[in-house]
């Protein structure tokens, strides 16, 4: 077989001597502003002596450009005073810019972490320091000499530096970069991580670094397998990664994932805020009261609860019975948390079970504490006071157990009805309520109220008397007149009041 030599030449690529690539850093600018300071005005700040007021301290500036060969010759442009002010002036301009800088590295890093909460609102923060340590870590055990993580904004068009190190800060007021033809961070997005040892190897493969390295590794950053950024990690010469470090920035952008994650977590659990739940069990107990109305011919029943919390550990309650009693009734746990809320509401279920049927007002009590004694283990207390009362005759009937007082009030004054306060029900088995009877007449209001009115300042003669002036102006909802003296009284405790008028 005859080889036939090619037509055309065929040009071979020695190995090229590595050099680094030229990463330098720029100057700090605001050491080269002082330098051109002392340039200009033949005066430079005296770094070892201490600010007394506020005030700078000068020493003639004399470098190998102003040194002459006779000394006396040199004199300063600007006279110290002048140079002084300036100097003052550009040393404040120079601390605010450096704290304006801090300010976008923390916001950064809090843009970072708003990035991990997929569809959640997200108002928490995040320490910057906490990624910069990641970002370090992963840069020293890679034998890196930089490292940047870019975040992907809400469109997937744009990646932003959120965090930098080893790099200039100057580098997160940079715009953001397009994602399209960026190649590095599409590959690893897709393929999770993309190692390249050369990034000048060939002119055909354009990674598109977004710093000018030698080498470097992009790794994504993902948040329920979608990608939300990079982490790019840069060295100043042609490398060969290894599987090593492809495991290291493998699990730093695992770490940096968890972080970012971390703190909203932890502000949605121990925020000030309620919980969702807790928020629907308030909205359940709103609707569940009932709207006050005329519960009878000649008779206006109104209710009120006021808590400094989104929960109410209190409710009333008002019906008519079969045989046409009309039944009023009004609770409220001892326990103040969110714990007293399902207490009552336990509360609640036993009387709804147990009025359906003929009974009296202790015997239901009773009936109360005996379902609360039987479904705990004694942490139930519940204050409760329940009525019966004949619509046609104003005869009524009252038992109480607990801290909820009651008073009858008409234009002339009032009397108080239950006073003596008493355990709470499930303190003990047997609820000790007794039945007392009294009688309302034309133009009288009732009203029942828990303890916290007292709690406040608001006592017996206080209520009483408002109630008073209810009932001598002819209004016909003393428990919003009530309100409305008491609009001023703290909310130290919950409180909740019934009013039952006859008109």
């Amino acid at each position: 077989m005859t080889k036939t030599t090619p037509n055309y030449l065929r040009i071979h690529r020695g190995i090229e001597r590595q050099e680094p690539t030229n990463s330098e850093q720029p100057p700090n600018l605001i050491t080269s502003f002082w330098n051109s300071y002392s340039d200009a005005t033949g005066w430079r700040i005296d770094s070892r002596a201490s600010r007394k007021n506020a005030m700078l301290e000068l020493l003639p500036a004399v470098t190998s450009e102003t040194h002459h060969d006779h000394d006396d010759e040199f004199a300063p442009v600007m006279g110290r005073i002048a140079a002084t002010r300036l100097a003052t002036a550009a040393s404040n301009l120079a601390e605010q810019m450096l704290r304006t800088r801090e300010c976008l590295r923390q916001r950064e890093a809090e843009l970072a972490a708003s990035a991990a909460m997929i569809g959640v609102d997200y108002d928490g923060k995040v320490s910057a320091d906490q990624i910069e340590q990641a970002l370090t870590d992963a840069m020293e055990a890679c034998k890196c000499e930089a490292a940047a993580l870019y975040m992907l904004d809400e469109d997937t068009r744009y990646l932003k530096a959120r965090s930098v190190v080893g790099l200039p800060p100057e580098r997160l007021e940079t715009p953001p970069r397009e994602l399209r033809g960026s190649r590095g961070d599409l590959e690893a997005m897709v393929h999770d991580i993309v190692t390249i040892d050369n990034m000048t190897a060939d002119a055909v493969e354009t990674w598109n670094s977004p710093e000018p390295f030698a080498a470097g590794i992009c790794v994504a950053i993902k948040v329920d397998d979608i990608p939300i950024g990079t982490l790019w990690l840069f060295r100043e010469t042609t490398t060969e990664f290894g599987s090593t470090d492809s495991a290291i920035a493998r699990l730093v952008a695992t770490n940096l994932s968890l972080l970012l994650r971390q703190a909203p977590q932890s502000e949605i659990f121990d925020g000030p805020q309620p919980h969702q739940a807790i928020q629907e069990i308030a909205q359940w107990q709103y609707e569940s009261l009932p709207v006050g109305s005329a519960l009878a011919e000649g008779w206006r029943v109104d209710g009120m609860i006021e808590s400094s919390e989104s929960w109410a550990t209190g409710w009333h309650h008002w019906d008519v019975l079969p045989d046409g009693t009309l039944m009023l009734a009004i609770a409220e746990a001892t326990d103040p948390t969110a714990t007293g809320a399902m207490h009552a509401a336990v509360a609640r279920a036993a009387l709804t079970a147990h009025s359906g049927y003929r009974h009296t007002p202790a015997q239901l009590i009773q009936r109360v504490s005996d379902t609360l004694w039987q479904t705990s283990t004694g942490e139930q207390l519940v204050s409760l006071t329940y009525a019966h009362l004949d619509p046609e005759t104003g005869d009524g009937i009252v038992a109480s157990a607990g801290t909820i007082s009651a008073l009858i009030s008409s234009r002339y004054g009032y009397r108080p009805l239950i006073s003596n306060l008493s355990a709470p029900l499930n303190a003990s088995m047997d609820s000790n309520a007794a039945n007392h009877e009294f009688h309302m007449l034309q133009g009288e209001t009732l009203l029942a109220y828990s303890k916290g009115f007292a709690a406040a300042g608001a006592d017996q003669m206080t209520l009483g008397g408002h109630i008073r002036t209810a009932m001598q102006s002819e209004d016909r909802s003393p428990l919003a007149m009530l309100r409305r003296k008491l609009i001023d009284l703290p909310l130290m405790e919950e409180r909740g009041a019934l009013t039952l008028l006859r008109t």
